[in-house]
């Protein structure tokens, strides 16, 4: 075959190097993550803000508004990381409250909460560790990854 009967890589995407699945399920698996803590929020939402009393970082007059409007974003981010034209700003999203989120664990890190970390829901009293940091840190390096696949090109 001549160099001249080689058809010429698609330009039609600038992220073709990647699965398109890999978009697909990053997505629906940051959505997921962020529903389910939503909702198990939501359900027992006076026990969330004693979560975040127990986390000794804000006061006690922004434990209420807190404990309503953190399951409220995080069912936006989940939303919004289902629709094609705003999963950019969810992806955004994701990486600053996983920040602020790891930044309250690390601070209480090896500290035993009574909820443990209530990232989900109530769960057992246990020490913050690795792994409850490490979920974050996960959730930022997919919602960047999201961000790479879904950058803009730049106008040429």
């Amino acid at each position: 075959m001549s160099a001249n009967n080689r058809k010429a890589p698609s330009k039609s995407s600038s992220n073709s190097r990647f699965p398109a699945w890999l978009k697909l399920v990053l997505q629906l698996a940051l959505a997921a993550i962020f529903l389910w803590s939503a909702v198990a929020k939501f359900i027992d939402i006076f026990t969330f803000g004693e979560i975040l009393r127990s986390y000794k970082l804000v006061p006690d007059v922004l434990i209420k508004p807190l404990a309503i409007l953190l399951p409220i974003a995080e069912l936006l981010i989940a939303i919004c990381l289902l629709i094609p034209v705003t999963v950019r700003a969810a992806s955004w999203g994701v990486i600053v409250l996983s920040l602020v989120f790891a930044a309250g664990l690390l601070y209480n890190y090896g500290e035993v909460l009574p909820y443990g970390c209530g990232c989900f829901g109530p769960a057992e009293a246990k020490p913050v560790g690795f792994v409850d940091v490490l979920k974050d840190i996960l959730f930022i390096a997919a919602a960047a990854v999201l961000l790479f696949l879904n950058r803009k090109k730049a106008l040429a």
